[in-house]
């Protein structure tokens, strides 16, 4: 996303009492907003990149787009249309939340019948899209060694995948040909030690294409609540090779539980920081309180980490995330 986009509400997890009631934090001013929100009650939820708008699945795998401020709902076409859900299912997996990452290429709102959603779908981390109009979803070829995707972000007609096998998948949406249906997919390989982290990372901002990751995610054992970030590198991606980024000038970077942002931060937030929500998904359902205790801000010049939101907010399916 490009740094025109607002800086991001936080919001937080569902409560058990008041379960239509959500809370959102502004960590610009550091207010805390509460709305009404029954058509959320119970469903898993991930952020798209754009303000106000969520992606939405229930138990039943039904799934949608909402955006918060106009309560528009867009159905989208069922989670079992998802190439490879059947055998998720068949590993006994939480259907609930198949889909990890969800983006939007452009605002529904402003642009009603062109923009492009993508999603990266539970084992093994596949890649799909849809279009408005289409009936069901497009998925990127599971056979091919580089679909296990980490993060998705979009940039000037194409889609940018980062995957765990040292690739940036690239699907081109300019071609008429291509614009309806599919896309045309081209592979950049980056080294090894950029992709090879416990979370991995990719926004488009101001002209660079930057690869983030993020260490500490992972060391979790079931019943230890020990995980957290340890640190956080940025790259920036040239073709194949690459440079670290150890200054973002005015710039904040947005990610966790939802699509990536790089923002230009209001007075309230700080250029340099990466503002940051727990991604730990392995222990959000082993935890008894859920997910919830990684947040932060951390501060790229120096590694150090403090807090944005210092209340508590956990939960199983949806801990707090950017919205």
């Amino acid at each position: 996303m490009a740094v025109e986009v607002a800086p991001p509400l936080l919001m937080l997890a569902e409560k058990e009492e008041n379960a239509e009631i959500r809370e959102f934090w502004d960590s610009s001013k550091g207010v805390t907003y509460t709305m009404n929100f029954p058509e959320l009650v119970g469903k898993y939820c991930v952020g798209v990149g754009f303000p106000g708008w969520l992606f939405t699945a229930d138990e039943q795998g039904h799934m949608n787009l909402f955006h918060l401020f106009s309560r528009t709902l867009i159905n989208l076409p069922d989670m079992d249309m998802l190439q490879g859900f059947a055998f998720q299912e068949e590993l006994g997996c939480d259907r609930i939340t198949y889909v990890q990452k969800a983006l939007l290429s452009s605002d529904p709102l402003s642009s009603t019948d062109d923009y492009v959603l993508a999603l990266i779908q539970g084992y093994p981390r596949t890649f799909a899209f849809w279009r408005p109009g289409i009936k069901s979803f497009t998925s990127v070829d599971s056979t091919i060694p580089y679909c296990a995707f980490s993060d998705v972000t979009w940039h000037d007609g194409h889609l940018y995948g980062v995957s765990f096998m040292d690739n940036i998948v690239i699907l081109d949406f300019t071609s008429d040909y291509y614009s309806t249906t599919a896309a045309r997919v081209i592979m950049s390989q980056i080294p090894h030690r950029v992709a090879c982290s416990n979370k991995v990372y990719i926004v488009y901002s101001m002209g660079e294409l930057l690869v983030i990751n993020r260490d500490g995610c992972h060391n979790f054992e079931e019943g230890d609540d020990s995980y957290g970030v340890k640190q956080f590198r940025v790259y920036k991606i040239n073709d194949s090779s690459y440079e670290e980024v150890k200054d973002l000038g005015n710039r904040a970077l947005f990610l966790g539980f939802s699509a990536t942002l790089a923002v230009e931060p209001p007075p309230g937030c700080q250029g340099n920081r990466i503002y940051f929500t727990d991604d730990c998904r392995e222990a959000y359902f082993c935890m008894e309180r859920g997910g919830g205790k990684d947040m932060g801000v951390y501060n790229l010049l120096d590694g150090t980490i403090v807090p944005h939101y210092t209340g508590q907010s956990y939960h199983k399916l949806t801990p707090p995330l950017w919205v």
